[in-house]
């Protein structure tokens, strides 16, 4: 015998293991539901696991008890992404569609607050966890006759007698407790560095002098010639869609003078209703707002939000996004029963149907079944084909919505689906494409070297960390401004290139 053939005798074979937990899955979504025999034979099955299918077992139960479900299903797909063939095979059979309920937030907090600890303390995480469960002494009291609490002392229950009440009443008795209540809760004298703030300050944008002398600070640069702009950061990318650049220093101001000052306008008409003064006109309040915080000349008199809302949008916040294909006929989002391949129908299995429960019971037509042994590209383009048959004017716009929330093989059938079905509807047409990389082609695109002046070169600026022309001492031209580096000429006194 050879030495491979030794080792495959030895090693089990992952496709073993893999075929072993599908007969498990089919065998646990069966009608009947035998969820015993899918039990029973998981020890049988583990056992055909080999070295690397145990790492990924226990990277996956790591993931799933350290973290919540999106983010073990992020850390999982920047695996899925860097992993072999076989690597993702295992993990398109194993990883579970739903919680597998092994993370807890309380025991993540407790980990975090342990390990802080154990840092802190040059110690493991087991002795802190230790000391939060040692034992302390019993504090026992002396041993007491069931007579005390069976038949209590006659002085503590027994109501009082008229002769304590006429001493406990006396008017100098009265007086006693009068005066010693009054020495216990004096009167609270509110702080004169209190009375001067709500006088003075309360309300009153203390940043108004800062913004002016900024605002003159740069008309004094733009006289000298020094434009500085308002633009987006370098390398700003958006962190979810939809995300709008950051705005302008002069809009962002003035909409936040605008809030601040409805915001005091409300205040002010809060108070009122509180003292129960006579209601005051909005303008009135806008007008008594802008005179206390010294925001004037404001041109923004957009809607502002609700008196202690937000503006949060509810409802698309509460939108959780699809999972799985929707129902081919309804268009619904389907329960996850339905989203597995494989289905049980009549004591038959079959693979899916791409129906709703609904649907189903209505015999609305579905996707045809598969022969045996079909994989999950074969039922994705099972999908795609019926999109381009039955609804042929949107297929492109179905394809495009399960794609963005599609996973890397998903999205490769999707697109190879597309570029052999030219003929639906919303397809760029191929003469523009070829005429334009044929125009690409021709003319490459080259980028121009920017010529510098002399004495300057282009790497980053020791001021603003910018990657601009800089002189010779590291500072951009406008660092050197700030600086008083350099002084620029007058515009009469310039002489032209």
């Amino acid at each position: 015998m050879s030495t491979t053939a030794a080792i495959e005798s030895v090693v089990p074979d992952t496709n073993l293991f893999i075929d072993a937990i599908a007969d498990i899955r089919d065998t646990f979504f069966t009608l009947d539901r035998d969820h015993r025999g899918a039990l029973e034979a998981l020890p049988a099955a583990l056992a055909l696991a080999t070295e690397h299918d145990w790492k990924l077992l226990d990277y996956m139960v790591e993931v799933f008890t350290l973290f919540p479900l999106d983010a073990a299903l992020s850390r999982l797909t920047s695996r899925f992404k860097t992993a072999d063939d076989l690597e993702r095979l295992r993990m398109l059979e194993l990883v579970p569609d739903t919680d597998p309920g092994l993370h807890s937030h309380e025991a993540a907090d407790l980990a975090g607050i342990l390990e802080a600890r154990a840092r802190r303390n040059n110690s493991t995480v087991a002795d802190e966890f230790a000391k939060l469960h040692a034992q302390l002494q019993t504090a026992e009291m002396p041993r007491q006759s069931i007579r005390l609490w069976r038949n209590p002392s006659s002085r503590l229950v027994v109501p009082a007698t008229r002769r304590i009440d006429a001493s406990r009443l006396t008017p100098t008795q009265l007086r006693t407790r009068v005066l010693a209540r009054r020495k216990r809760r004096p009167a609270e004298i509110e702080p004169s560095q209190v009375s001067d703030y709500v006088r003075e300050n309360l309300f009153v944008d203390t940043e108004v002098d800062d913004q002016g002398r900024l605002r003159r600070r740069l008309a004094e640069l733009a006289v000298r010639g020094i434009v500085i702009g308002n633009r987006a950061p370098r390398g700003w990318t958006p962190r979810r869609p939809g995300e709008l650049p950051p705005r302008p220093a002069d809009l962002a101001s003035a909409i936040w003078d605008h809030e601040y000052c409805l915001y005091v306008a409300d205040q002010h008409d809060h108070a009122h209703a509180v003292a129960g003064a006579a209601a005051t006109s909005q303008e009135d309040s806008v007008a008594w707002a802008a005179q206390r915080t010294g925001l004037h000349g404001r041109a923004d008199r957009r809607d502002t939000f609700l008196f202690q809302g937000n503006g949060l949008d509810d409802f698309r916040t509460a939108m959780a996004p699809t999972l799985g294909w929707r129902c081919v006929s309804c268009f619904v989002e389907r329960s996850h029963t339905d989203r597995h391949p494989i289905h049980s129908r009549d004591n038959a299995f079959r693979s899916d149907d791409g129906l709703c429960d609904y649907c189903r019971s209505d015999n609305h037509p579905g996707l045809p079944a598969l022969a045996a042994g079909f994989t999950f590209a074969d039922l994705a383009t099972a999908y795609c084909r019926f999109f381009a048959e039955h609804y042929p004017d949107a297929a492109r716009g179905l394809l495009a919505e399960v794609r963005r929330r599609a996973p890397e093989w998903l999205t490769a059938t999707i697109d190879g689906f597309l570029l052999e079905h030219p003929e639906l509807p919303g397809a760029p047409e191929p003469a523009a494409a070829e005429q334009e990389s044929a125009t690409a082609s021709a003319r490459p695109r080259r980028r121009r070297e920017r010529a510098l002046p002399p004495g300057l070169r282009q790497a980053r600026c020791e001021g603003c960390t910018e990657y601009k022309p800089i002189h010779d001492d590291g500072f951009c031209t406008v660092c050197r401004v700030w600086l008083e580096l350099e002084v620029p000429a007058p515009r009469e006194h310039r002489v032209p290139a």
